[in-house]
């Protein structure tokens, strides 16, 4: 009796054990099934959303960092060229000396940007007047001669240009370029970009090049992850993953958009932005033209079997693992709800991407407010040809252009100490000691006070806009300042004698007998002459003084808070050193100086005048003097 009660007592412990155990098994095995069939149907849905995302960073990356960047610096370009005043001057005047130092801009535009097809000057008859040439990127630009211009006037770009009222800027369509009336063979997509001349008014001709874009559309259909087109508004391909029905409309290559997107191609044209196997992106903000583009990406296969296998995959292995664990754990399965971070997680691999676009694409530094550098992109590392280890830890200031003026600073630091926002143009320094400039914005990071703590930065490259600027005012021969800027330092220069009434003179400089070194040496010669005398004028004057050549062989020198005599010693010193200079194959070279200095009633006509008299009677009385008046 006694031994069969604790056999029964036996048995109702492990049936009752066995039951709890049992009941916790099947409760982690319904949950962990439960959740990787919700898992797996979450993923599922999540596979398109993915593909959104991926198609809007491929979209982002071709349309932000190729397309746009690419275009806006010829839109610049062009710009440039149209506003140079050698152009302007020669409009006015058809001087062939301006015509050929203009022919030389246009050449060396078309050197600095390999993607510049051609480079024209087309008159207000539709008659090329200069073009330059290049027949491949890899090809250098050459100056096409007069026997070869053509007459453009019947090209559907100059009438369009022709009857613009507003120098504003062109684009052609993306098309493949004709010459002699025929598409090149092999084809040569372009775009041309142009800008109508008007001279008093009336429109006197147009700036206009031809951007090679072969590169351009390759960098843009490269993706392995979607196949990518470019239509235009009438679903024509401009681009096509199959070069064969690239540029159909022209070539003549039968290929309907229904052909691709056979379930699609009426909603794409209708202008939707997606559908079952499409994401349309306009380009028309970009490429502003008639063509209406509409950037295509079509996912490929392999992009959306790898995404259905991966999510296969990884539902089956977490399905196992879950079961596995779920048996030891099961005692504690009614107090450890299971918790789930999946949003979490895209939401930091999401923001981890576009941290990677932004360290990659822009120029961004955080400082403290001691101007310690704490962190940099690699956009800033790249265009400062430091490293990211050579940066983080020093200052700032290491990156500083000598020649960026104090004062710039003082009022940058004035600004952002007081927790506001700076924003301008910073000349900086590479580790090799080369210059480029950035547009920047600084922006403090203040505590709850309103306190700075550190500061980031955003910059933009600037450099090639500089560029451009500097090209359009210093003359290309002696690299002194040209008419124009020397007109413009005169005003400012007299503008501040007459506020702050100090002195101020002008010296103005003529090389003697210069014809007869031309006539006699070769304009090469007297090319070189030139060059060493300017030379000369640099190494003897200072920072605050404007040197520029005024015409021909007569230069000018600016001298601010300058009396007469200290103007007449200077110019003793300049025409001394040219006196005793060692020129090549000349025995002996001199200059005559014409000094003058600002007068209360002077304005920029009457002083220029007094140096020219002045000067005039240097050359009548022998030459080889300083004349003051």
């Amino acid at each position: 009796m006694t031994i069969t009660l604790e056999i029964g007592t036996c048995m109702n412990t492990k049936n009752y054990t066995s039951y709890f155990l049992g009941y916790f098994i099947v409760f982690g095995i319904v949950i962990t099934l439960l959740s990787s069939s919700i898992s797996y149907k979450i993923h599922m849905v999540d596979i398109e959303s993915t593909i959104k995302k991926y198609a809007q960073e491929v979209s982002l990356s071709r349309q932000s960092y190729i397309l746009k960047p690419q275009i806006n610096q010829m839109d610049d370009l062009v710009m440039a060229l149209a506003d140079d005043q050698i152009l302007r001057d020669f409009i006015h005047n058809k001087d062939p000396i301006k015509k050929r130092e203009l022919q030389n801009l246009f050449l060396t535009i078309s050197n600095s940007n390999k993607s510049i097809m051609q480079t024209r000057l087309i008159d207000e008859t539709g008659q090329e007047v200069i073009r330059v040439n290049r027949d491949n990127i890899q090809s250098l630009p050459y100056i096409v001669p007069e026997s070869a211009l053509q007459d453009k006037s019947g090209r559907d770009y100059f009438q369009i240009v022709s009857q613009m009222t507003t120098s504003e800027i062109w684009h052609s369509k993306l098309d493949l370029n004709i010459e002699q009336g025929k598409i090149e063979v092999p084809y040569r997509p372009t775009i041309r970009i142009a800008v109508p001349l008007f001279y008093k008014g009336v429109f006197s001709g147009m700036v206009i090049c031809n951007l090679l874009s072969n590169e351009l559309l390759q960098s843009v259909e490269n993706s392995p992850l979607f196949n990518l087109y470019i239509i235009d508004k009438d679903g024509h391909y401009i681009l096509h993953p199959d070069n064969r029905f690239s540029w159909n409309r022209y070539t003549g290559v039968k290929h309907d958009l229904y052909e691709d997107f056979p379930e699609d191609a009426s909603s794409i044209l209708a202008g939707e932005s997606s559908g079952k196997a499409f994401f349309a992106y306009p380009l028309d903000s970009i490429l502003v033209n008639d063509d209406d583009a509409i950037l295509l990406l079509k996912p490929k296969e392999t992009l959306v079997n790898s995404l259905k296998a991966g999510n296969l995959i990884a539902t089956v292995i977490v399905t196992v693992l879950s079961l596995l664990i779920s048996i030891p754990l099961a005692f504690y399965a009614s107090r450890s709800p299971i918790k789930l971070q999946r949003a979490l997680q895209n939401s930091n691999t999401e923001l981890q991407r576009f941290s990677d676009i932004i360290d990659r694409y822009v120029i961004t530094a955080t400082t403290k407010t001691s101007g310690i550098i704490t962190s940099i992109s690699t956009a800033f590392a790249t265009i400062s040809g430091f490293s990211k280890e050579e940066l983080i830890g020093q200052k700032m200031n290491m990156i500083r252009h000598p020649d960026t003026p104090k004062e710039l600073f003082k009022e940058l630091w004035n600004t952002i100490l007081q927790g506001k926002q700076w924003h301008g143009e910073i000349q900086n320094q590479t580790k090799q000691e080369t210059s480029y400039w950035l547009e920047q914005t600084i922006i403090p990071i203040n505590d709850e006070q309103g306190v700075p703590t550190s500061f980031m930065s955003v910059g933009i490259d600037n450099s090639a806009k500089k560029e451009l600027e500097t090209l359009a005012l210093v003359d290309k021969l002696t690299n002194l300042y040209n008419r124009r800027k020397v007109d413009e330092c005169l005003y400012l220069e007299i503008e501040k004698s007459k506020r702050y009434q100090k002195a101020l003179s002008i010296i103005m400089i003529d090389i003697d007998h210069f014809k007869h070194i031309n006539d006699t040496y070769g304009h090469q010669l007297g090319d070189t002459v030139l060059q060493k005398v300017a030379n000369i004028i640099s190494n003897h004057t200072r920072k605050s003084d404007c040197c520029g050549r005024f015409g021909g062989e007569e230069f000018v020198v600016m001298c601010p808070e300058t009396t007469k005599e200290g103007a007449f010693t200077l110019a003793e010193q300049i025409r001394q050193a040219v006196e005793t200079y060692p020129f090549e194959r000349i025995n002996s070279l001199t200059i005559s100086l014409g000094i003058s200095s600002f007068e209360r009633d002077d304005n920029i006509i009457t002083l220029i005048k007094k140096c020219d008299d002045a000067l005039y009677i240097a050359k009548s009385q022998g030459r080889n003097q300083s004349v003051v008046i």
